[in-house]
């Protein structure tokens, strides 16, 4: 019987807070920055 391996991801996550209803989570400020340029209201919320 095989054993599953569990991957524990400890990167640092950024939620952001696109519109009223939408929240993605990213990795960086990087790609925060380009959907901040889509959604001029995006805000961080973590």
């Amino acid at each position: 019987m095989k054993i599953k391996k569990r991957t524990i991801d400890n990167r640092p996550k950024i939620k952001i807070k696109l519109d009223y209803k939408t929240t993605i989570t990213v990795k960086n400020m990087d790609v925060y920055k380009i959907w901040k340029d889509k959604y001029p209201e995006a805000i961080v919320v973590e």
